[in-house]
């Protein structure tokens, strides 16, 4: 068995610009779980989200702090610490941190097998971090 750390500042590192928007970080944790399964945490800065991608063998996304916006083709939905989102296999998605707040993720995945060549779809309607809720409400 082996006590694994949060992450740590020191660790955390830029993911490629392709795959997210606004201030990321990522922290991938040492494992052998084998199959190239990563674990890995992901900070979200309010208003950060990843681009819309595919996983071809799905994945696990954890809320370890804040709250989050996860997305699919049938819409998009706030999900809160504590809660775990379970990514089909295949199934078009992106996550970030909402306007106003940021969000912890620890994310499980093959990252071999995610394709950042997707339709962004309704990737960017309504989703300015740089709105505030007012003028928000006013639109």
């Amino acid at each position: 068995m082996e006590v694994i750390d949060g992450p740590d500042a020191s660790r955390l590192e830029a993911p490629p610009p392709r795959a997210y928007v606004g201030d990321a970080l990522l922290h991938s944790v040492s494992t052998s779980l084998g199959d190239g399964i990563v674990v890995r945490f992901v900070r979200l800065e309010p208003g950060a989200r990843s681009r819309p991608h595919v996983s071809a063998s799905g994945r696990l996304i954890h809320l370890v702090a804040g709250e989050a916006v996860v997305a699919d083709e049938r819409g998009r939905r706030v999900v809160s610490r504590g809660e775990t989102v379970l990514v089909k296999e295949g199934e078009w998605h992106w996550h970030g941190g909402l306007p106003h707040v940021g969000a912890l993720l620890l994310v499980v995945e093959r990252p071999d097998d995610v394709s950042w060549s997707v339709a962004e779809r309704d990737w960017a309607v309504g989703y300015d971090p740089h709105r505030t809720d007012e003028e928000r409400r006013e639109t």
